[in-house]
């Protein structure tokens, strides 16, 4: 089997790292975390590794930085066990990262779009909502206006912003995989939450490597790079945790209006993926 990077591309808050966590606890697979941190120069890359920054330089990561990141995965590849056959890559980033690995063919590239609800976005929008990120979010809506029309940009509706925004970053992850040719596979946060073994082992198979349940289990595994240490709570546990707090932050008017935006209902369709009463899921059920 040919070397594999798989690269899970989304926007903030949709489980990335915990998507990458459970790939990353196979047998024959390795979690990296952000890696897109090692494009800063050495001594400015922060926490590079959540295992090791209390005891000395990482041996997986450290060294790296932009004077060798045209080897960055053959240098990860050299330091650890050689069974190990596929990266997971939880950088999310497009521009400036994915598409800086575009040309790679000494790799198997795989790309994974991950997709959390709408709804869940906007609440942790919200809560993220400093001025800074508010012009953010704004600007790239405008950048999009044709999609989105010159006034949303402006709109006193924070909710219909933040779906806006939601909407402009996973239709920038959608163009790039199609635009790209990508070999691409999608899973929404809400489906790996409700039936996770499933959602895993479908992903596993399309790696081309043969599911372990006990990926299930992925505090078991000590994983270099970065982790959420917000969800420590949840591996010391040892235990799942499907987040659906949004359900009691918005109202159900708010939901309904998120949920019923054509642009976002449109967008769904085109991808095949329904909203339901508990989230979003690429499976045929009952609408709301």
């Amino acid at each position: 089997m040919k070397k594999s990077v798989v690269y899970i591309l989304s926007t903030d808050y949709a489980g990335s790292h915990w998507l990458s966590l459970l790939l990353g606890s196979h047998s024959r697979t390795m979690h990296l975390g952000e890696i897109k941190r090692l494009k800063k120069p050495l001594g400015k890359q922060g926490v590079i590794c959540t295992a090791c920054q209390d005891s000395g330089s990482c041996p997986v990561m450290s060294g790296i930085g932009p004077e060798n990141l045209d080897s960055l995965y053959d240098i990860i590849f050299s330091r650890i066990d050689p069974q190990k056959e596929v990266l997971v890559d939880v950088s999310k980033t497009i521009h400036g990262w994915a598409d800086l690995f575009l040309g790679n063919e000494a790799y198997q590239r795989k790309y994974i779009h991950l997709i959390r609800d709408p709804r869940a976005l906007v609440r942790r929008y919200r809560l993220t909502g400093s001025i800074n990120r508010d012009i953010a979010r704004r600007r790239e809506i405008f950048r999009q206006r044709r999609t989105f029309g010159l006034g949303m940009a402006f709109s006193m509706d924070r909710n219909l912003v933040c779906a806006c925004y939601w909407l402009a970053e996973n239709q920038g992850i959608t163009r790039f995989i199609h635009e790209n040719h990508l070999d691409a596979m999608s899973v929404t946060y809400e489906d790996l939450a409700r039936d996770t073994g499933r959602e895993l082992q479908r992903l596993m198979e399309w790696i081309g490597l043969p599911y372990e349940p006990a990926q299930l289990e992925y505090w078991n595994v000590k994983h270099h790079g970065t982790q959420k240490e917000t969800y420590n709570w949840v591996k010391e546990q040892k235990t799942r945790y499907f987040d659906l707090r949004w359900k009691e932050f918005l109202s159900e008017q708010e939901q309904g209006h998120i949920a019923r935006d054509p642009r976002i209902t449109r967008y769904l369709v085109e991808q095949q993926l329904e909203l339901l009463a508990d989230g979003l899921t690429r499976h045929t059920r009952a609408v709301v």
